[in-house]
């Protein structure tokens, strides 16, 4: 199969994904995916995009604590 982004090939691989969703952070893994071996963009098939969003309303099998950086003050031009 071929990357409809860039053309490069796609490659089954099992990945870590993180999505936002209403504010929140959500983790998942283990998730099965193609991924661009040339632009690394990924996509999953229906079956698994559905089951995301579907376990995003469930109660959560793990908790992790995330630490969130800003580089506002060390690069203010960067940032609008």
């Amino acid at each position: 199969m071929r990357c409809s982004l860039c053309g490069g090939e796609l490659k089954e691989k099992i990945i870590s994904y993180e999505v936002h969703f209403k504010e929140e952070l959500y983790s998942f893994e283990d998730v099965p995916a193609l991924v661009c071996e040339s632009c690394g963009d990924v996509s999953f098939s229906s079956v698994v995009a559905k089951e995301m969003d579907r376990i995003i309303k469930e109660k959560p099998e793990k908790f992790q604590k995330v630490p969130v950086f800003s580089l506002r003050n060390i690069c203010p031009q960067q940032v609008p």
